[in-house]
């Protein structure tokens, strides 16, 4: 159909549709980017402001809390430039190129440029579902058999990633070939798996929250928001969206491609977040029934440090055993000991200050 409008183009709606949607997704990507800076940075800060309270352990994981954080922002920040670069040079740069534009979207897929978009992508996706798997690893007590299927899942995963971008890069090959479809597919439902164990364990454990903590505090671990950020739900969301136009063969698409990446990298950025203010689950918080972490517990505990942190906080709060209320009742007597002096001490004061004023008197 020809637009009536006398400037339009004359190309056909579908080939219009997959234009339109592929510039269309770089500023989409651009609003998703955005909100990954504000999630980068803050996290980011938090980290920085709370560096001087890691020792030890905490300190080295702590460096690798913020290597990876970086690692995720400059994924998104490639992916997102190579993806405006690509449609810069289809639009502006090579417009004469034979065939348009759509043309060329479709045959310079082997670009440097792209190239270095997609590999980009897929170390987002790999960063991303490590940490998902590790966290449904912790919130499953690394049970073996419901960690090991997603390990092996997630090993096939990142071989068949290393071979799309190959064959993607060769100049003989063009987009959206066999091998890269199935890929997708596979890298969309990895996250899927991984979010129903994350989310089906944090609901399972709700009951022996609520136990411990009460219903007031039990939101902290179970609530809605606990949920969507530790099982990463928005990034399933849009990967169940695109598995479905990818099924469809829908142009559609190409709107959510860019998105998704940006997305991928801000799902484990908010996890690290919780993980920095104490809020995430760990080990600990599974033992315990809920007992909230140390606020910069970099490392999800063993079972010793967490009897070690714990028997110091009921130390440090008066409800120990032993010989913590010993020493508590030699503070107290030292305490009205110190009082009774100074009483002593106030009264003479009197008498010397009231002294001149009697011989005064006489």
């Amino acid at each position: 159909m020809v637009s009536s409008q006398p400037f339009a183009t004359q190309e056909d709606p579908q080939t219009l549709w997959y234009e339109q949607s592929t510039y269309d997704s770089a500023h989409l990507a651009s609003v998703g980017y955005g909100i990954h800076v504000a999630v980068f940075s803050t996290v980011t800060y938090i980290m920085l402001k709370k560096r001087s309270h890691s020792i030890g352990a905490n300190k080295q994981a702590w460096i690798g809390w913020l290597i990876f954080n970086f690692l995720l922002f400059a994924m998104g920040t490639i992916n997102l430039a190579c993806s405006i670069k690509f449609n810069q040079n289809a639009w502006i740069n090579d417009r004469e190129y034979p065939g348009g534009p759509f043309a060329y979207l479709i045959e310079q897929q082997s670009l440097p440029v792209v190239t270095l978009g997609n590999v980009a992508s897929i170390l987002a996706s790999i960063l991303a579902d490590a940490l998902l798997l590790y966290r449904a690893a912790i919130l499953w007590d690394f049970v073996w058999y419901v960690i090991i299927p997603p390990a092996l899942f997630f090993i096939a995963c990142v071989i068949l990633s290393i071979l799309t971008v190959t064959q993607i890069a060769l100049p003989t090959q063009i987009h959206w070939v066999p091998l890269s479809l199935a890929v997708w597919i596979i890298l969309m439902i990895m996250p899927m798996w991984l979010s129903a164990l994350i989310a089906g364990r944090i609901c399972y454990q709700k009951a022996k929250v609520a136990n411990v903590l009460g219903n007031e505090d039990v939101s902290t671990y179970t609530g809605i928001c606990a949920i969507l950020i530790e099982s990463a739900l928005p990034f399933t969301v849009i990967s169940i969206i695109l598995l479905g136009l990818f099924g469809s063969n829908n142009i559609g698409q190409n709107l959510f491609v860019p998105l998704m990446v940006q997305v991928e990298c801000i799902a484990p950025e908010m996890i690290i977040l919780r993980v920095m203010l104490g809020r995430a689950w760990t080990r600990h918080t599974l033992a315990t029934g809920g007992e909230r972490s140390p606020q910069l517990e970099m490392q999800f505990s063993t079972a010793s440090q967490d009897h070690t942190s714990s028997s110091v906080s009921t130390t440090a709060t008066g409800t120990g055993t032993g010989p913590s209320r010993d020493q508590d009742a030699g503070r107290m007597d030292d305490i009205h000991q110190d009082a009774k002096e100074e009483k002593k001490g106030t009264s003479r004061m009197k008498r010397c200050w009231k002294s001149p004023d009697r011989e005064e008197q006489r």
